[in-house]
């Protein structure tokens, strides 16, 4: 049978969108123009409105489109490898500071949405061991993370994270773009050129021209279609949702095998799972949003073992970006005066977003 093509359930995202629309068109002069309408966008408009820099966002579809509302709103601390794998990746120093950003990430985003019904929940996260390779670097971990002044807690065969969230992302987006005054936001605007040279750039949606004294790419991995000298790679990951089931099946956010796999259950009872993308990594490259059979295949089976053969309600994908660094690319683009870059999020945007945004409001 192929999957949801008969009932229409192919890339149904389970998080419903946005309900406010914002049409307009693109500005002939602003200050900042702020391309891409998610969570980096949206943060970067909070931060720029904080200052009182006229600020004019634009989209090309509609907030939350993209990555920001097609994943599964996990709000963690750090990256997908486990704290003692970052350490040999980055440095201890890199890592304490990359778990301290994304530690205060969550809290501050939180605090800017305060009074919003975003789905947040703070019960914390598991990492499960998949093999003794992998139980090693979790209970090392453990330590590690301890020893550098965060709370975690091994017991054999998973680490538990206690200061770890989940949100519904696109509420989340929803949520500060309603702060953001009249105009500020403007859906349905696609650009399709940018040059910068002197004081001024010069960004193109069709036949309108826009003159801006800065220009910040919240893009992500679509980063590479506006300006191919940046190099996030386009990266598709793969969820599905069930009906709600009545038994708890899933505690808390779960991780395993280095984040590959991933899966946890809402207040409502339904059950989302992702991720899989280890056992097809070459297919799994490009823009292509649409769900395959192959990746669907696995995240049917953990369902049926976790769930017994609960529904599937949807099934969908988004396209994450991800860099050779393995973190965000924050700062100016090379060759480009006065335009900035705010994305590469390596599938972990929710976590690192609006620190992001704060800091490059803070370099411009």
């Amino acid at each position: 049978m192929l999957f949801g093509h008969e009932n229409g359930l192919v890339d149904t995202p389970f998080w419903a969108p946005p309900a406010e629309r914002y049409p307009g068109l693109m500005p002939d002069r602003t200050d900042v123009l702020v391309i891409g309408g998610g969570i980096a966008g949206v943060s970067l408009v909070h931060h720029l409105a904080r200052r009182r820099i006229s600020t004019v966002l634009v989209e090309r579809r509609h907030l939350a489109a993209g990555a920001s509302g097609r994943n599964a709103g996990f709000l963690l601390a750090g990256v997908a490898d486990c704290y003692a794998e970052a350490v040999r990746i980055f440095g201890r120093q890199k890592t304490r500071e990359v778990w301290s950003i994304t530690g205060e990430n969550h809290d501050r985003m939180l605090e800017a949405v305060d009074g919003s019904d975003v789905g947040h929940r703070r019960l914390g996260s598991v990492t499960l061991a998949s093999d003794d390779d992998e139980r090693a670097r979790l209970e090392e971990s453990s330590q590690l993370m301890r020893d550098d002044g965060f709370e975690a807690r091994w017991d054999g065969e998973r680490l538990f994270n206690p200061r770890d969230g989940e949100v519904d992302p696109a509420a989340l987006v929803v949520a500060l773009a309603a702060r953001a005054k009249d105009g500020v936001i403007r859906e349905g605007v696609e650009v399709t050129a940018i040059e910068s040279s002197g004081r001024e750039v010069s960004v193109r949606a069709g036949q309108i021209e826009c003159r801006a004294g800065v220009v910040v790419l919240a893009t992500n991995a679509y980063t590479s279609q506006l300006v191919p000298q940046v190099k996030i790679q386009p990266t598709r990951a793969q969820m599905l949702a069930s009906a709600p089931v009545l038994r708890s099946v899933c505690e808390v956010p779960t991780y395993s095998r280095s984040g590959y796999r991933y899966w946890r259950q809402l207040r409502g009872g339904e059950v989302l799972i992702g991720g899989w993308r280890d056992t097809s990594l070459s297919t799994e490259i490009g823009y292509d949003e649409e769900p395959t059979l192959q990746i669907q295949d696995h995240l049917d089976t953990q369902l049926a073992s976790m769930t017994g053969g609960a529904e599937v309600t949807h099934r969908w994908a988004g396209i994450m970006g991800f860099t050779d660094t393995g973190l965000p690319l924050v700062g100016p683009v090379d060759g480009m005066p006065n335009v900035f870059l705010c994305g590469g999020f390596n599938g972990h945007g929710m976590g690192f977003a609006f620190m992001c945004a704060k800091q490059l409001v803070e370099m411009i």
